[in-house]
């Protein structure tokens, strides 16, 4: 459970090696096994549950993309009010998102007593009678209609974080200062990666897409590539936060950033999926497997300088030597973060592959040139299982590589919490994904609509209803 494995009797720092197979290749079959099960057995399951629920949204909220963004007005009545109903049930989703993640961490008892339920439910009211009031007034194609969704969504979040840094503050601090402290370095903690998040989606959406629109395929392989480093400074102040916590089990730290990490990875991975050249999504698929092996094996390293720059800048110790000391930072609370942030890497990149690759081909049947359905064209599934199969074979390869290493010689107990935890880091996968796919879909839906825009014939859909595609 935290990253520490040794024989019996061996009290040793360096006595779990003695724990290891004799053989390495023993060690390296184990690894694999273990990938497997949570890259191709678990990315598969909550995947394909992602499909289903990309399905329900090309043919609900998103149903005539094209005609949405460019003239509201001229879709009928009916259709209308079926693609509010729909956004209306995704708000529902969304504005539950952090809810999820809290009881996740906290269980049910701390949500129960802050009536945090209720509290989410009723900004999810707020959505969904904000929305069918536009309608209503037959004023829901103003370009300004989301900002006040996203004061909405933040300052939800920033309630439910206060209220639970304000009950962990009064029950561990019995100084009126100390309890204000609490309360903000909590709230600020669970609260993170949300106030970082939009922002960067505000980002994504008004800058990095058009720019990523305007270019051709090389150029968009290189933004793709480059575009996790969009999240590198955000997930770096909250992985240090993570670590150095007490009001949390150190088992539950990870989701602290894991809904800014695994929302990342799936809009990389539609940029990827976009892409027509086979060769750009292969080459793309080993630059991104090789970057994120050399992640997860030196984020103990990196931990190590970035907790040296913050100090000396702040200059609150200037002793190098205890800064950098192992034993603060290969704790058994950083190593089991390190253990559960890799299992959910594996998992979301998995699921966010499927998602991605299922999203760009199930937007080329839906808006094909020819409007009759394409079923007995198997052109599409083949891209599908092509595609899927090519990059999570690279991603095993890694990851497979990257579980030995972590295993054998780091000591980060990823087969033994996985083995304990699958269904918690299942649970997390689906919320996370779940959601994410309710709330990126327009800007995924943008990403691809570049694709077929720039090409030699723009693709439409005689929109007459959900479903009618079929």
């Amino acid at each position: 459970m935290t990253g520490v494995r040794s024989t019996p009797g061996d009290d040793s720092k360096m006595g779990w090696k003695r724990s290891r197979p004799t053989k390495w290749w023993m060690s390296l079959w184990k690894a694999m096994k273990y990938v497997f099960y949570i890259q191709i057995i678990g990315g598969l399951a909550v995947g394909s549950i992602a499909f289903c629920i990309m399905f329900l949204d090309f043919n609900s909220s998103d149903l005539c993309y094209d005609s949405q963004q460019q003239n509201w007005t001229s879709l009928p009545g009916q259709i209308q009010a079926f693609i509010v109903t729909g956004l209306v049930m995704e708000s529902y989703v969304v504005q539950m998102w952090q809810f999820c993640l809290v009881i996740s961490m906290f269980g049910w008892p701390l949500v129960k007593k802050l009536n945090l339920l209720t509290l989410n439910l009723l900004g999810a009211f707020f959505d969904t009678c904000y929305r069918l009031c536009l309608q209503v007034y037959g004023i829901y194609d103003q370009n300004w209609i989301s900002i006040p969704l996203h004061v909405l969504f933040l300052t939800i979040v920033l309630m439910n974080a206060i209220l639970v840094g304000r009950n962990i503050g009064n029950n561990s601090e019995t100084e009126r200062y100390r309890k204000r402290k609490k309360t903000v370095k909590v709230s600020a903690i669970l609260a993170a990666q949300f106030l970082f998040g939009i922002p960067i989606t505000w980002g994504i959406g008004y800058g990095l897409i058009p720019l990523y629109g305007r270019q051709n395929e090389t150029y968009r392989a290189v933004i793709a590539t480059t575009f996790p480093l969009v999240i590198v400074i955000p997930r770096i102040i909250v992985r240090l936060a993570a670590q150095r916590i007490d009001f949390l089990h150190p088992g539950e730290s990870h989701m602290l950033s894991s809904a800014l990490y695994i929302s990342a990875m799936i809009v990389f991975r539609v940029m990827q999926a976009e892409l027509t050249s086979l060769k750009l999504f292969i080459l793309l698929s080993f630059v991104h497997g090789f970057v994120d092996l050399i992640e997860r094996l030196t984020i103990v390293v990196r931990d190590y300088l970035w907790y040296f720059i913050y100090k000396k800048l702040l200059k609150r110790d200037t002793d190098a030597e205890a800064i950098l000391s192992a034993d603060k930072f290969r704790t058994p609370r950083s190593m089991r973060f390190i253990a559960d942030m890799s299992i959910q890497m594996i998992l979301g990149e998995s699921t966010a592959l499927i998602a991605a690759v299922g999203f760009t081909q199930m937007y080329d049947f839906m808006y094909n040139n020819n409007n009759s359905p394409s079923f007995t064209d198997m052109q599409l599934v083949a891209n599908f299982f092509t595609r899927v199969s090519i990059a999570l074979s690279i991603d095993l390869m890694f990851n497979s590589f990257s579980f030995w290493l972590q295993m054998s010689y780091l000591n980060v107990a990823v087969v033994q919490v996985w083995k304990k935890k699958w269904r918690k880091h299942m649970v997390v996968g689906l919320i996370l994904t779940t959601v994410t796919m309710c709330y990126f879909t327009t800007h995924l839906f943008a990403i691809v609509k570049y694709q077929h825009s720039s090409g030699a014939a723009v693709r439409h859909f005689n929109c007459t209803g959900p479903f009618s595609r079929f």
